[in-house]
């Protein structure tokens, strides 16, 4: 790791640090409004929380960032910070626990280094490309990998399951499915070895970015459903997994056999 990268590094989990503070504490009133649909939320939290890291981080880095609440930038050429102020954020107004803060940096739309905050369990995760993961500081193994999928729990969510049957029938066969609501904590459970795999047929860059990179770093496998290469940079699909699992399930969702 270079004097750079740390630099950076350290600069990001301040970041998120600050966030998780906000989140807990907040400085304003919710301000609830909805986005794309009535369960897409926002609240003047998650802009508080976004415009607070954009300004340390510019202070700190200088590097442009792209925000799920209003930062854009022009391209992702170099490095480009991407964050999610709260990713679960209608846990965090209904709920109040499974959401996160989970800011990425980009290198020419590849993730580098990822920090993901589980704020109410009070944990920070961590990663950093080719250099492992960690946890609150402490380094995390590679993630236990089952045989199959039928000998794993795996995280989708009610759209996924009416949307495709194949994974409906997957998941009779498994050990059975959950679904958090914050993608990036979903993402985690498969790192920390929790699950085997998470399917999502539409997520966002600021959603998975740190996370994918966290659970890579763990020995997890993160493409599209159908097994073709996942770019961070545009929307769509994730199927992550440990690796036998991810390969189970790949082969399981686009079989052929009806």
């Amino acid at each position: 790791m270079t004097v750079d990268m740390e630099h950076l590094l350290n600069a990001a989990i301040e970041a998120v640090r600050r966030g998780m503070n906000i989140a807990l504490h907040p400085p304003v009133e919710l301000d609830i409004h909805t986005k794309a649909n009535r369960n897409d939320l926002v609240t003047a939290v998650d802009k508080a929380i976004e415009a607070d890291i954009a300004s340390h981080l510019h202070a700190t880095t200088g590097l442009p960032l792209l925000g799920e609440e209003g930062h854009a930038v022009d391209s992702f050429a170099g490095l480009v910070w991407v964050l999610d102020p709260i990713d679960g954020t209608m846990n965090y107004v209904e709920t109040h626990r499974d959401y996160a803060v989970s800011l990425a940096l980009c290198e020419d739309g590849i993730p580098v280094l990822g920090v993901v905050a589980d704020v109410v369990g009070g944990h920070i995760y961590h990663a950093i490309r080719g250099h492992g993961a960690w946890v609150d500081g402490v380094p995390l193994g590679q993630a236990t990998d089952a045989s199959t999928y039928r000998d794993a729990i795996i995280i989708t969510d009610i759209k996924e399951i009416l949307a495709l049957p194949r994974l409906a029938r997957a998941l009779q066969d498994s050990r059975g499915h959950r679904r958090y609501g914050s993608a990036a904590l979903e993402c985690v459970e498969v790192a920390v070895g929790r699950a085997g795999a998470f399917v999502h047929m539409w997520v966002s860059p600021w959603d998975i970015a740190a996370a994918t990179l966290i659970a890579t770093e763990c020995g997890a496998l993160a493409t599209r459903l159908d097994g073709t290469p996942l770019d961070v940079r545009y929307k769509g699909s994730i199927l992550l997994g440990t690796p036998n699992v991810h390969a189970t399930l790949v082969e399981c969702l686009m079989s052929s056999v009806q």
